[in-house]
């Protein structure tokens, strides 16, 4: 890259792009936090269960 293509650049476009980036990697995140949580309560649901069935 040489000078003049730097002085060209959008930066507020370059600012937008790292915004939604950024949002999108939050996002997933959350995501990946929230089902993960949901698993554990799942497991946790049906161990009692199954402890449950277990005892008459």
């Amino acid at each position: 890259m040489d000078a003049g293509s730097l002085a060209n650049l959008d930066w507020g476009a370059v600012a937008l792009v790292a915004i939604i980036g950024g949002g999108l990697v939050w996002g997933l995140f959350f995501f990946l936090r929230q089902n993960r949580a949901d698993l554990d309560s799942l497991q946790e649901t049906l161990a009692s269960d199954r402890d449950n069935e277990k005892t008459p």
